[in-house]
């Protein structure tokens, strides 16, 4: 073997050693991008579950004063008051839930049943929405992001 065919096999085994570490930074770091992306994709998902949660919890609470307020003649419902809650309302809420990380507001209530038909939580960075359709209960949890904010 010459000097100058060993130079050339020298040189093609650097060019195949800078080949694979290149495929393996591209790997290495494709597999981050996806993990970082699956870790986000968890928290949001775990987040929209905990507030789900929250607004299902301010639902029971309002259903158990909506039944003190039947037995006391009044009605949960106020459609003058902040959120169309009867003052007081959330007072009870953060009295028994603790302090609420957002705001509340019935968006239905059925008179004659005395049922919350419609509710809205919103805290930050989520909203979830109640309401009932015929005789099926349906809850939206909706995720608030800003994409655009013109000065």
């Amino acid at each position: 073997m010459t000097a100058e065919e060993n130079e050339i096999l020298q040189r093609d085994i650097r060019k195949a050693l800078f080949r694979r570490i290149m495929l393996y930074i591209i790997v290495i770091a494709a597999l981050v991008v996806v993990a970082v992306f699956v870790f986000r994709q968890f928290k949001i998902y775990s987040n929209a579950r905990l507030k789900l949660r929250e607004a299902k919890n301010i639902k029971i609470t309002l259903e158990m004063l909506n039944t003190e307020y039947y037995a006391a003649g009044v009605s949960i419902y106020d459609e003058k008051a902040d959120g169309n809650l009867r003052k007081g309302a959330l007072t009870y809420v953060e009295r028994i839930q603790g302090e609420l990380k957002g705001s509340v507001k019935l968006t239905g209530y059925n008179s004659s049943k005395r049922q919350i038909t419609g509710l809205e939580y919103e805290t930050e960075d989520y909203i979830v929405r109640y309401s009932v359709t015929g005789d099926s209960d349906v809850w939206q949890v909706c995720l608030i992001k800003e994409l655009l904010s013109y000065d």
